[in-house]
């Protein structure tokens, strides 16, 4: 409800249409004084040929909400499964519409809303993907309903003449309407106003009718229904549905934002109190044997029976009619975002009608009537109806929720309340037909995986990221608060490459060969000119995103300025990572010649004083990318060191990673050793086997002897490994003092040396900190 003002009776409906006016009157005035400043809401100033309230909006929506069922199917309900039962069904799908109608209502109030209606709503607030999946067969839903409609209406007439077809009637009252929808929306409009009239005229004629019964009976529920509760649920609830066509006209709208949410919650409301009227009025006056019977009990009950007829025929034709003012509009905006071929919504004359869009439509439904019976396609259709407001009904709740500044609707609803309207889609659509919802899902998925393949993208501002942000805001918040998991230890890994653009493929095919898109991956680099930081960076950053897009590698990208470089790389050390998302794993381009050894030095001592594990994997030959991580399966060498375990273990986590990858499988880890005598060498082989068996790694094992292991363990590595496609070793970790600081230079210009001539070899520290005994327990 709007307000306190708004007050629709009982007589409501044995009076004259004035009092619809009154009320929408009231409701209007209700709204404007707490909600509307129209000048804020962006409305089109050139609306001399737009409509308002009543006739854009509430009209239609009422019409689209009175079909064939309140005629031929609310008695036949009663008679089935009893008074009691039939208001819960009437009242159970009035919720779920009128929660549907709130969401919308609220959405529409916070963005001007286009030409398309609902999928308008949904492809901006949840992005083009979800907008153009629940698009496109609500569109099909909404064109193929008018097929229905026509051939209601054409079975009617045919009992009244009988040698008309079905068919022939069908697609004559198409043609008719087509041509009303075709030439003039205004023209259509009064036409629904005609017809309007002429169905207020019809309830009038029933609640003045007699009594087929002259008291009201004992039971509220007939004894033995032989209809369950869901069975009569799905045929009732289509007749809630169809307030989301009436989104579709809001091009056509004088002021979308105020005219939507007053036109759609007054009508289902008004709709709701007509439903429960006649059930109650059809129960007290008709016997419940006669209602179950007889679909037209409408007519006798009537004072004037011909006005029933006359009512069927106007809920038939209006609900045709709305559906070929919105299906074509839905159609335009659809293909005016590039989803479908732009030709399809061009628009004619004064008041840019759609009118291929509408021919379009006409085609469509005129394949439904010419075919028959299309009851097959009706389940899944009214199935789709359901996704729509489920997704309404998300989209609103949540943007309510993450209560992000830019949600600042005029119209507010709790989001509970939406969130439980998703939710009751949900469930209905399970519980009227299983399988039928699995395959509207299945079908509405198919169509969001075909536009994310397409990569339709629109050029506003969705909420997605905003839904992204929320959850992992929580998942942040839990992780660094909970204890921590040692068992769920990965290496996390941050990239320090190349201030060019041709930046390091084998620093990133190592780094994805570990962490299979599973482990956050941070690249970083620097450029020495200052001056063109911005520019040139925010090029780069481009670039190597498109780049790591087309490779389908996910890594957050950082471009920064500084000539000195590994003053830079420390500062960013200090700094960056965002708690429990920190990197804990670094990776450096190969020692090259000429690198200052001294700075090095340093960084590598800063980054194990922050408990980083230092990896450095050659990035001048691209040996590791093109020829092992890619396709070859030749095997992974490991050189242990019992002075450096942990790196050596940690050497053996990432070779088992490695060895994951499913182009890998058939690579083998071999655990090499060098130990100075045959006494020590069959010590260390037991150990490897057992540590084989520990871990539950299959491992080859080589050990070899030589009394001098530290001079000949780089000559050892070039012979023995020769044709690994890669080759762990572990890295020195520097001494405490200061005297050392040069000592550990020197060794890294020797290693430098070394893993210039030998590329395939990646150097490992590991930090006293990684959870180690744990991962590997």
């Amino acid at each position: 409800m709007i307000g306190k003002n708004v007050e629709i009776k009982y007589d409501f409906m044995s009076n004259s249409l004035l009092e619809y006016k009154v009320n929408m009157t009231i409701l209007s005035e209700t709204y404007n004084k707490y909600f509307s400043h129209e000048e804020a809401l962006g409305i089109d100033e050139d609306n001399s040929q737009k409509f308002g309230i009543f006739i854009g909006v509430f009209v239609p929506c009422l019409l689209m909400l009175f079909g064939v069922i309140i005629f031929l199917r609310l008695g036949w309900i009663v008679g089935q499964v009893g008074l009691f039962t039939s208001l819960f069904i009437i009242t159970m799908s009035a919720i779920i519409t009128f929660i549907s109608t709130l969401s919308m209502a609220s959405i529409s109030t916070n963005i001007k809303v286009g030409k398309g209606g609902v999928y308008y709503i949904i492809s901006r607030s949840l992005g083009l993907e979800i907008g153009s999946a629940v698009g496109l067969p609500l569109y099909l839903k909404q064109t193929l309903s008018i097929a229905f409609c026509c051939v209601g209406f054409a079975e009617s007439l045919h009992d009244l003449v009988p040698a008309w077809s079905i068919q022939n009637i069908g697609l004559a009252t198409l043609g008719v309407l087509t041509f009303l929808a075709y030439t003039s929306v205004k023209g259509a409009l009064k036409v629904q106003v005609a017809i309007f009239l002429i169905i207020i005229c019809s309830f009038i004629s029933l609640f003045t009718g007699g009594n087929l019964i002259p008291m009201h009976p004992d039971t509220y529920t007939p004894p033995n229904s032989a209809i369950g509760f869901w069975a009569v649920f799905a045929i009732f609830f289509p007749a809630m549905t169809g307030v989301e066509s009436i989104v579709s006209l809001s091009g056509d709208l004088k002021n979308p934002s105020k005219s939507i949410p007053i036109g759609t919650i007054g009508a289902t409301i008004v709709s709701y109190l007509i439903y429960v009227s006649i059930a109650i009025f059809l129960y007290q006056h008709v016997p419940l044997s006669r209602l179950a019977n007889d679909p037209l009990i409408l007519q006798d009950v009537a004072s004037v029976p011909s006005l029933i007829i006359l009512g069927i025929w106007g809920a038939t034709l209006s609900s045709a009619l709305g559906g070929l003012l919105s299906a074509p509009r839905t159609l335009q905006a659809i293909s005016d975002d590039g989803i479908l071929p732009k030709f399809l919504g061009k628009t004619y004359g004064s008041t840019a009608e759609p009118r291929i869009a509408t021919i379009v439509t006409f085609l469509i439904a005129f394949l439904g009537i010419y075919f028959g019976s299309i009851n097959v396609i009706a389940p899944v259709m009214t199935m789709i109806c359901l996704v729509a407001y489920g997704v309404l009904n998300f989209s609103s709740g949540f943007e309510t929720l993450m209560l992000n500044p830019s949600w600042r609707p005029r119209f507010r609803v709790h989001w509970m309340i939406s969130i439980i309207g998703a939710i009751l889609c949900l469930l209905t659509m399970l519980l009227i037909d299983a399988g039928v919802a699995i395959l509207s899902l299945l079908i509405v998925f198919g169509i969001y995986i075909t536009a994310k393949k397409n990569k339709f993208q629109g050029s506003w501002a969705d909420i997605r990221q905003g839904i992204l942000m929320f959850f992992s805001r929580y998942a942040i918040y839990e992780i660094a608060q909970g204890p921590s998991l040692s068992k769920s230890w990965r290496p996390h890994f941050l990239v320090f490459t190349k201030s060019s653009e041709e930046y390091s493929h084998n620093l990133l095919a190592f780094t994805e060969a570990i962490s299979q898109s599973k482990s956050f991956l941070t690249m970083a680099s620097f450029i020495s000119d200052v001056n063109i930081q911005r520019e040139k960076g925010a090029r780069l950053s481009q670039i190597i995103q498109k780049r790591f897009k087309n490779k389908n590698i996910q890594a957050f990208v950082n471009i920064y300025s500084g000539d000195k470089v590994f003053g830079e790389v420390r500062q960013m050390l200090k700094y960056y990572g965002l708690g429990p998302l920190k990197p804990n794993t670094i990776i450096f381009g190969g020692i090259k010649t000429g690198v200052d050894s001294e700075e090095f030095s340093k960084t590598i001592n800063s980054a194990l004083e922050r408990s980083y594990n230092i990896v450095i994997v050659n990035d001048e030959i691209d040996s590791i990318a093109d020829t092992g991580l890619s396709v070859h399966n030749n095997d992974i060498h490991i050189w242990w060191s019992d002075e450096d375990r942990d790196s050596s273990e940690l050497m053996l986590v990432f070779a088992y990673m490695i060895q994951r990858n499913p182009n890998r499988k058939k690579c083998q880890i071999l655990l090499n050793a060098i130990v100075k005598d045959e006494r020590v060498r069959q010590r260390r082989i037991e150990q490897f086997k057992d540590l084989s068996l520990r871990l539950r790694l299959p491992l080859k094992i080589e050990v070899y002897v030589s009394p001098e292991m530290e001079k000949v363990k780089f000559q050892f590595i070039r012979t023995f490994s020769k044709d690994a496609d890669i080759i762990f070793m572990p890295l020195k970790k520097p001494e405490n003092d200061e005297n050392s600081e040069q000592a550990y230079a020197d060794y890294l210009k020797k290693v430098s040396k070394f893993t210039s001539d030998n590329p395939n070899i990646v150097l490992v520290l590991s930090s006293e900190n990684t959870p180690l005994e744990s991962v590997l327990k």
